[in-house]
């Protein structure tokens, strides 16, 4: 059951250290997000660290734990990267 875990090095056992405003359809500019904090619930299109593209998906309002490169908006509003 660890090994699935090997990937969460670099610190993602602790407190985020930098906050970005998301803007819809732009790649994250500081990379791969440890999380997205969404202000209105809503959905959006996601592309992953891995590079794969979820559609449509539920976000709800407050903390989202995905790790994402990009994002763009459906409903979902004031959404925020934290790393």
């Amino acid at each position: 059951m660890a090994d699935r875990f090997a990937g969460y090095g670099n610190g993602l056992d602790s407190p985020a250290v930098k906050v970005a405003q998301v803007s819809s359809d732009v790649d994250l500019p500081a990379g791969p997000c440890r999380c997205l904090l969404v202000g209105t619930a809503g959905t959006a299109t996601v592309i992953d660290s891995e590079g794969n593209t979820a559609t449509n998906i539920p976000l709800q309002a407050g903390y989202n734990p995905l790790r994402v490169t990009k994002v763009t908006f459906g409903s979902a509003a004031d959404v925020w990267a934290l790393y």
